[in-house]
């Protein structure tokens, strides 16, 4: 009821409790563009624990305020359900 249909929560939540570990964001601005990326976060690899990155991709919710915010409606909503976007 909160997503109001915009967002499969079931599905986001999956590849937050199946996968192991953490995604680390990058976040790159050029100019007015940005973009993001995941990749899954490593501390200290051990290579009988390794998996392919390819197989984490986690579902990131990100918000954000833009210059151009009125504060009456200033955060916008992003889904990174990709390798990278925006």
């Amino acid at each position: 009821q909160i997503t109001n249909g915009t967002l499969d929560v079931k599905t986001l939540m999956k590849t937050w409790i199946l996968h192991k570990g953490f995604p680390l964001v990058t976040v790159v601005r050029q100019g007015k563009n940005i973009s993001v990326q995941q990749e899954k976060f490593l501390y200290h690899m051990e290579t009988e624990n390794w998996t392919s990155d390819a197989s984490y991709l986690w579902h990131i919710p990100l918000t954000y305020i833009t210059s151009s915010c009125n504060f009456m409606h200033c955060t916008n909503a992003y889904l990174l359900d990709q390798k990278s976007g925006m």
